[in-house]
């Protein structure tokens, strides 16, 4: 396999064994994106490719690297260019495979956007994949992402302070907007019917109210707003939306048609709204009608259409794919993972896909322990045809032995099971291609 690639050093030639010295490798790809990648002197074959991760330091690489895995990463497009992120995975596959010699098996594994990118490309099912691993999300596909992501942030707007100057959508001010979404949720901390109308938000979203310790589910009412305006910023996406926008070309995103009070007696979370709005002693039937009443935001076709086909998902898989989700997360929720499961499972692939989960607060918060735990689950799925048990008791196991085959601080384990409370929000997949027509 041949790709372009600029400012390499010299290299030993794709013949020589496994048993040839390690070599570490930089420079760009065609498009400029850096990478870097390393063959461990005993390399066992298998290659990891890590888009997002253009620098190997992180300390899971390094634990690859220690077991004997190849490994290339490269860096992530600035505007959410996933067409482009997607196809430098083959193109850093074949950087690696002209320095370093053929791979047995290739898996690819990305956080955050890259986890986006590396369901992306096991949706595309290329014929060089062996494994996914997609961390941090990205199950729901853009197009259901984006929709919630409005939801909340026009609820917000709208509830709180409708002459706030946030677009929402159509941004021509990245910074602008950002202050003005960072000002709206001050603005909601600052009294008690900014805060229960903070949970009507974050239910459209599915925010999480997780312990900042412990990563568990917070029960207190109060703690669990705290929780939802910390993770609002964030989770509302503003700072990635007009990345995106530029990049498609227009807007993605619409919410004529949306019944709100259907979708939040949806969510699973319609008994806690209604006692926030006891405790500051508002009207939840008016706040319904106000979003019912106030003006909508239509989306370009065109855009749609291109989102659909480049950031959406098929669920047929070729290859398995395994999963990694803190429960904790506020950018996309593990409700994302309930959407993309019941994508694979239409399309009857079912059987490659496992979805394991973390008691964690925050985004990509996993420890190097976790991340090595995924990745022996996964290559024992290719290696053998068949998955082991994946249970939290089972997942735990393994990354004792994870942690005592290794000489890197890898940290703990905190496998647990996900509670998808609720319907996936404003699911989007191969199911609706089309449907959108303004």
């Amino acid at each position: 396999m041949t790709a372009a690639a600029a400012g390499t050093m010299p290299f030993a030639s794709a013949a020589e064994p496994a048993e040839a010295p390690a070599l570490r490798q930089s420079g760009t790809l065609s498009d400029g994106s850096t990478y870097a990648l390393e063959r461990p002197a005993e390399w066992n074959g298998d290659l990891v490719v890590l888009p997002g991760r253009e620098t190997l330091d992180a300390t899971a690489v390094r634990w690859l690297v220690e077991q004997g895995y190849g490994a290339v990463g490269y860096d992530l497009s600035s505007g959410w260019d996933l067409e482009r992120d997607r196809d430098n995975a083959e193109e850093a596959l074949g950087v690696f495979e002209d320095a370093a010699g053929e791979a047995d098996a290739v898996v690819v594994a990305g956080r955050s956007q890259g986890g986006l990118v590396t369901r992306i490309i096991a949706d595309r099912q290329p014929e060089w994949l062996d494994g996914a691993l997609p961390m941090c999300g990205g199950g729901a596909g853009a197009i259901s992402t984006w929709n919630y992501k409005l939801d909340t942030a026009f609820a917000l707007k709208e509830l709180v302070d409708p002459d706030s100057p946030m677009a929402l959508q159509g941004i021509t001010d990245r910074a602008a907007e950002v202050q003005a979404l960072n000002d709206l949720v001050d603005a909601a901390a600052s009294t008690p019917e900014g805060r229960a109308r903070t949970v009507l938000a974050a239910a459209l979203s599915k925010i999480p109210a997780t312990d900042p310790t412990t990563g568990e589910e917070l029960e207190d009412l109060d703690q669990r707003i705290d929780r939802y305006l910390e993770h609002m910023p964030f989770a509302a996406g503003s700072h990635v939306r007009h990345g995106y926008e530029q990049t498609v070309g227009g807007t993605f995103s619409w919410n004529t048609g949306v019944d709100y009070e259907k979708l939040l007696k949806q969510s699973g979370r319609w008994a806690e709204i209604r006692a926030a709005y006891r405790q500051a002693g508002l009207s939840l039937q008016e706040d319904l009608h106000a979003l019912d009443t106030a003006e909508r935001f239509s989306a370009d076709v065109e855009s749609v259409e291109f989102v659909e086909r480049t950031a959406t998902f098929s669920g047929e898989l070729s290859a398995p794919l395994l999963s990694l989700h803190t429960t904790g997360d506020g950018a996309g929720t593990t409700a994302d993972d309930a959407a993309y499961a019941s994508t694979v499972r239409s399309a009857g692939s079912g059987s490659q896909l496992r979805q394991v989960f973390v008691a964690a607060d925050g985004h990509c918060t996993f420890t190097a322990a976790e991340e090595a735990t995924a990745f022996t689950v996964l290559f024992d799925r290719i290696d053998s045809g068949r998955w082991d048990a994946t249970s939290p008791r089972a997942l735990e196991r393994i990354g004792a032995q994870v942690n005592d085959a290794s000489a890197l601080e890898v940290g703990e384990t905190r496998f647990t099971r996900a509670q998808h409370s609720g319907a996936p929000v404003r699911m989007w997949d191969y199911r609706n291609w089309g449907d959108y027509t303004g």
